[in-house]
């Protein structure tokens, strides 16, 4: 397989000098790449040009440290000092921190990391995830109008969401999922669909007392492929004796495969794509009518969504609703998996 840090080294070997050689390699990269690089006495921390993830600096008296999740300082005793700027190069060396690059104005930086791939904890551009899955949610809730016993989230990224939905709703907010342990890893990340399935299947427990005869709003993330939460999670409530299952995803149908960082991977792979070709009896590349969340278009392949997940309901969130619970200007959010635009 490709390596892709031994990649970028190469690149940067190419400079007269450490930053010289990260600005080329920077340049170059089309995706995303925040870096650490450790030299003899020094370490340069460097954030993409366009910013799509995040970078952060971190104090303790005169001892410094770089992260990509700012929870990682507070129980080392860190405080944050600030998120570094796209493209932003720093030298950090025992005495010193130094600018090496200014930032860019120009910033992307990735809307999935609020509402999935990121941590809890963490804050981005100063924004907490857990605070915007929550809003999140009480959007989801704004907008709906289904009677339910209790709202749920599918652990641990669409808790926050579900937490939210239910403060909105004022609804409870109940355990029907667990994971079988919290360190379980991320069913997403593995590289091959069977191992995603086994992650997926195992990691989830249902609570049969928590589920039994009741009707539940069950918050997700997101519905990337579908196959996990149809198979592996709704199929689980079913089996439990739920008596309806409401699923609520916390942002809209995914409609391309991420190229800058892990998120998704091939077309085919999605649901709404999916859903798409079903429809028009072949795959197509001019999608935009499904785009429009108030076009019949958009209205047949959320139902088609629904019918093949088994679920009594689906509705989305839909994208001016997420940038909003996110709180950052929409230039500034790469949104590329969902409008194909970056």
């Amino acid at each position: 397989g490709i390596n892709r840090t031994e990649i970028v080294a190469r690149l940067i070997a190419t400079g007269n000098d450490p930053v010289d050689g990260i600005e080329r390699a920077l340049e170059r990269i089309k995706g995303s790449c925040s870096l650490l690089l450790v030299t003899q006495n020094s370490l340069y921390a460097a954030r993409d040009n366009l910013g799509r993830s995040p970078l952060v600096l971190g104090r303790r008296g005169g001892d410094w440290g770089v992260a990509s999740e700012s929870c990682s300082f507070g129980n080392m005793g860190f405080r944050v000092e600030r998120d570094l700027a796209p493209g932003e190069i720093l030298r950090i060396e025992p005495d010193s921190v130094e600018k090496m690059r200014n930032g860019f104005e120009r910033e992307q930086i990735c809307a999935f990391l609020w509402i999935y791939t990121g941590y809890p904890a963490s804050r981005y551009n100063n924004i907490s995830v857990e605070a915007v899955r929550e809003r999140c949610g009480r959007s989801l809730a704004r907008s709906d109008s289904v009677q339910a016993d209790f709202a749920a989230g599918v652990p641990d990224s669409g808790t926050g969401h579900a937490i939210g939905y239910a403060m909105e709703a004022g609804i409870p907010y109940r355990r029907a999922l667990v994971k079988y342990t919290p360190g379980y890893g991320r069913s997403y990340t593995p590289p091959s669909q069977e191992i995603r399935d086994l992650v997926a299947e195992m990691k989830l427990i249902p609570v049969r007392e928590v589920i039994a005869d009741k009707r539940i709003v069950l918050c997700e993330d997101s519905i990337v492929r579908g196959t996990q939460l149809k198979n592996l999670t709704v199929q689980k409530l079913w089996e439990n004796g739920a008596r309806e299952v409401h699923v609520r995803p916390a942002c809209p149908p995914l409609m391309y495969p991420c190229k800058f960082l892990l998120s998704t991977r091939h077309i085919a792979e999605l649901a709404a794509r999916k859903a798409i070709a079903t429809l028009e009896g072949r795959d197509i590349e001019e999608v935009q009518a499904y785009l429009d969340e108030s076009s019949p278009q958009y209205g047949a392949m959320v139902d088609w969504i629904q019918r093949d997940l088994n679920v009594t309901t689906l509705r989305y969130q839909g994208l001016d609703d997420m940038v909003e619970a996110i709180g950052l200007p929409r230039e500034r959010l790469c949104l590329y998996c969902w409008n194909g635009r970056s």
